[in-house]
Parts: C-alpha cells; structure tokens; sequence
C-alpha cells in the first residue's frame, strides 16, 4: 500500500469516527497484530493513561490490539521488552520521563539506551502532579504551609508515599522536601496504585503523584489536594493553588507520556502513527477522557518528542543523581 492510499484510509477511518489508518508493513495486505507494551503494574497512573488510549489505537492500526502490562525497576522491564522487539513485529511502548529521563541516572545497569535504542513516535500527555494528604490523618492540614509547619516539627518522622524509589512521585518528594527544608521519612511502594492506598488506609499521611492517581479520590473527599506542581493552575482543580503560588516556586515539574518503538521500527510506520495520535487527541471524545483522568493533551510528533526529551533531560537529570545518591 503506498503512502497516499495509506493517508486517504485515514481520513475514512477518522471521518467514520475512529482513530486512523491502519499500519501495514511494505508489501503486506494482512496487518499484523498491535502489541502495546505497558511498563507499569496493572491500575495505576501509567497503566490507566495507556489503556485509555490503547483502543482508539487499535481502531487506528486496523488490527488486533493486545496490552501487555511488563512491570518492574522503574519501567525498564517493560521498556527493555520493546527495544528487543524485531522493529517489523508491531510492538510499541508507553514511554514516561522517569523511563527515559531519569532512569539512565538512576540506574547504574542498564539493558537499553534510550538515546539510542528506541525511536519516539508520539508525544501524547501532560501530567500534573498534586500533593495530597489523608484528611483523617491530617485534619489540620489545608495548605502547604500547614504541612511544612507539621513536618518541621517532627523532624524524620513525618512519611510520604511513592510509586517506588526514583518514580517521579519520588523525586516530586524529594524536591519538595529539599525545597522546604524538611526531613521527611521517604516510603517507597510497588507502584502508583500501592502507595495510594497506604495513604487511604492512613498508614501514611500524604504524597505527591500524579493527578490519574488521585483526582478520584480527591472528588470522594477521602484525600485533600493541598497544592499542584503544575505552573499554572489545573483546570480539574482550579481550588487548588499550585506550588509557586504556596511559595515553593522550585516545586514546579510535570510528568508527561508518548509512545516509542524499537529503534529499527519502520519510519512510515512511526510517522503514521504519530499523525493518526495527533488527529485523536483532538478529538472530543478521548480529549475529554483524557482529561478527566488528570492528563491534559500535547501532542508531539517524532522530531519534536525527541527534541523534547532531550531538553526534559537536563531537568531531571540533577534528581535523579539525588536519588541514587541516596539510595
């Protein structure tokens, strides 16, 4: 199938009302199946983000769709699953800032380069990040202020929550902590799932993560959002003063998401991809899902995600060696 034909079953496809055209390799009439390597345990931030856009991407490539949750060290597991897929197999990654931009510092070992072993197809998401607390176990605490004046008290007593150790809800933490001259005792889980739960269950008294985590439980009232990292306020929050605002300009960072592949995947392949996501991202439907979810959409295509990642590298570059250094 050539390259027009290929571009006009898009416009079919997304006219219909689905994603786009379907991704065939050069030479073949019958596609190959789809397999979306989620890098993260089943339920939290990562994996709810993916699977939201995992079905109007398999409408997209106009096959079977299959999901595959590889979790383990921080995403690298699931990532280093897709850098050896043959590049003409149809497997395709959901890629965070901590896979690509923190954990090349905060690993010694490593299976993959990202640099260089994997090749960016779309930019999809921006996360905001919230600071939340249990409300049972803080009823006094309504501001970051409030926290800080809590946490300064005890010193290396007061906990906070994490997707594990080098996760960005950690390295949020852990600025903050640095930001606000604490000493906070820092209590790293099985992902994004696991640490809010403890926070429910009040074993631990807040954390920062990412807004698909939390936003459920904040409209329930069983979590009170104090702050977001984001740089201007969060629409899905807009009570809620961000971190600057609070008089911790320093605390102010994003996590963001996309899709890559193994390095040798077909660049007609990626580009076709990247503009059927950009065209679904604006769309109504899974824009306002997206949303809702905490995730706001920025699309970027392959040149622009790479350029992008390099420069979101030099940021959290300098946390992520905290981080290991700390370990």
């Amino acid at each position: 199938m050539d390259r027009r034909r290929l571009l006009q079953l898009a416009g079919a496809v997304f006219a219909a009302g689905g994603f786009s055209a379907s991704l065939f390799a050069a030479g073949e009439e019958k596609p190959r199946d789809l397999t979306l390597i989620v890098p993260f345990p089943p339920g939290g931030g990562g994996d709810i983000l993916a699977r939201a856009v995992s079905l109007p991407l398999a409408e997209f490539a106009g096959r079977h769709q299959i999901t595959l949750n590889r979790p383990g060290a921080g995403g690298n597991i699931g990532t280093a699953q897709v850098v050896k897929a043959a590049p003409g197999s149809g497997t395709v990654g959901y890629v965070t800032n901590g896979i690509l931009c923190v954990n090349p510092h905060l690993y010694e070992r490593r299976a993959f380069d990202p640099l260089t072993d994997l090749k960016p197809v779309a930019g999809l998401t921006v996360i905001g990040l919230v600071l939340a607390v249990n409300p049972k176990v803080m009823p006094d605490v309504r501001t970051v202020s409030d926290l800080v004046r809590h946490a300064a008290a005890r010193p290396g007593e007061t906990a906070f929550a994490s997707a594990g150790a080098g996760t960005t809800s950690h390295l949020a933490g852990s600025l903050f902590e640095a930001e606000a001259g604490l000493e906070l005792n820092h209590i790293p889980h099985a992902g994004g799932a696991a640490a809010v739960n403890e926070v429910l269950a009040g074993r631990i008294p807040f954390l920062i993560d990412v807004m698909p985590n939390l936003l459920p439980h904040i409209r329930s009232g069983a979590l009170r959002a104090i702050a977001v990292t984001n740089p201007a306020r969060s629409a899905l929050l807009p009570g809620v003063p961000t971190m600057t605002e609070s008089g911790f300009p320093g605390v102010s960072l994003c996590a963001w998401d996309g899709l890559a592949a193994p390095a040798g995947f077909p660049d007609e392949e990626a580009e076709a991809l990247a503009r059927a996501a950009e065209q679904a991202l604006a769309r109504p439907a899974l824009r306002e899902r997206l949303l809702r979810l905490g995730a706001e959409p920025q699309f970027r295509a392959p040149a622009d995600f790479r350029r992008f990642i390099a420069e979101e590298a030099l940021k959290w570059k300098p946390l992520a060696l905290k981080a290991r250094a700390q370990r």
